[in-house]
């Protein structure tokens, strides 16, 4: 499991790797919180992704709507795996509707 923040040329990007789950939870919010003060674009990169749970989801879809309420962007940088946007689909969650 792994979230990293990495910043420059005035952008921020997250890479989330492994099981991204409730466990991670803390992690993620403190680390989208920071990427959110930096008043940067954000970018999230999740192609390292083997689960990304509600808990998550839930957690960067506040992070969509804070950024959108301040006027900063957040995107997915690549592609999500594919059995993560199965599993989120059969959960009802759109993955691809959170970047947009």
């Amino acid at each position: 499991m792994g979230i990293v923040l990495d910043r420059a040329d005035g952008s921020s990007l997250i890479r989330l790797e492994g099981a991204i789950d409730i466990g991670a939870a803390a992690e993620l919010k403190g680390v989208l919180l920071q990427a959110i003060e930096t008043g940067d674009a954000i970018r999230v990169s999740a192609e390292a992704v083997s689960e990304l749970d509600v808990t998550a989801f839930q957690l960067l879809w506040a992070a969509r709507r804070e950024t959108k309420r301040t006027g900063l962007h957040l995107t997915l940088a690549g592609e999500m795996p594919k059995p993560v946007q199965v599993a989120l689909s059969e959960m009802g969650l759109d993955a691809r509707a959170l970047f947009a």
